[in-house]
């Protein structure tokens, strides 16, 4: 009985961590496709539109603006509002109605994997 449970816990992990490599997979290919122009392929940022630049999108720094908070991070690539429901600097798009909550939350599954 217990082996069966910790074999169930096993498989479950595996599955978990099989089914995240796929939303990061997905989150790369939409940040890459979508994202990437403004924000470099690295996530670096610092692409200059007229006074605005765009942000470095490497994570701890983000995280720590967004308080570690994925809703805040969803909510500032589909409506294009910052941590403090401002809008965002032009040329930030807001991408509600282009890409999915789900698509949003595998682009930030994504950036968490390009900690500095």
């Amino acid at each position: 009985m217990i082996r069966g449970v910790i074999m169930g816990l096993i498989l479950g992990a595996s599955l978990s961590s099989a089914a995240m490599a796929k939303n990061i997979q997905h989150g790369k290919e939409l940040f890459l496709a979508h994202c990437s122009a403004c924000h470099l392929a690295s996530g670096a940022g610092g692409v200059h539109f007229g006074s605005a630049v765009s942000a470095d999108l490497r994570a701890p720094g983000l995280e720590t603006t967004y308080h570690n908070n994925d809703k805040l991070l969803l909510r500032a690539i589909l409506d294009a509002r910052d941590e403090t429901d401002e809008p965002l600097d032009a040329p930030m798009p807001a991408w509600r109605g282009k890409l999915t909550q789900s698509d949003a939350q595998d682009i930030i599954a994504y950036l968490k994997t390009l900690h500095s």
